[in-house]
């Protein structure tokens, strides 16, 4: 399995992924996960730190319109493009680091009492990585999940280590109100290895 990860990562297929005509820099297997995520835990808010090109939001936003209910908060560094993809449950945050207070308190405003989960693909250092588990777990509702994309960097390319699966060594560590959902890595080949996290309290 490892080396048939290896050939599919290095393949680069999954950066030819569109989701609507949108390219959305994902295994379609991760995404299919994701969808059965939102279909049983249904949060009212979906947070996302790193747009892109705003394929995944979109496709957050597609699956919350198939469920009838869900909003997007998509946060990027990069200022707003014109080119991101319009939806009525999508709303961009740009211009600033996730992890930039003011920004995180933005979110838990927006969030409110209800009911959320939190995707983290931005920068993928360790340091990045451990400040954004840092910023937004809390803000995740208990039974829903804090998602860690592409902690398989170690696995694949060992040079940007350390990334995000030392982040998710070091938060599990000091944290006790998460645990890793092995089953959501059933179609063994994850961008995300040890990055379902369902929060338990």
């Amino acid at each position: 399995m490892r080396r048939a990860h290896r050939i599919f990562y290095d393949s680069h297929v999954w950066a030819r992924t569109e989701w609507l005509g949108t390219q959305v820099l994902k295994n379609p297997l991760d995404l299919w996960v994701f969808q059965e995520i939102l279909s049983e835990t249904r949060p009212e808010i979906i947070v996302e730190t790193g747009t892109f090109q705003g394929g995944s939001a979109l496709y957050l936003a597609s699956i919350s319109d198939l469920l009838g209910s869900g909003e997007v908060i998509s946060i990027d560094i990069a200022p707003i493009q014109e080119a991101y993809p319009t939806h009525p449950r999508i709303t961009y945050l740009g211009g600033r680091p996730s992890t930039d207070p003011a920004v995180v308190q933005e979110v838990s405003n927006r969030i409110g009492q209800r009911r959320a989960m939190v995707i983290l693909d931005s920068d993928h250092s360790q340091a990045n990585v451990e400040a954004e588990l840092d910023a937004y777990a809390p803000l995740v509702t208990s039974g829903c999940y804090l998602i860690v994309e592409d902690s398989n960097i170690g696995i694949v390319a060992k040079r940007d280590r350390p990334g995000p699966m030392e982040a998710i060594d070091a938060f599990l560590a000091r944290s006790r109100d998460f645990v890793v959902d092995h089953d959501r890595e059933k179609f063994f080949i994850t961008f995300n290895p040890r990055g379902y996290l369902r929060r338990i309290e």
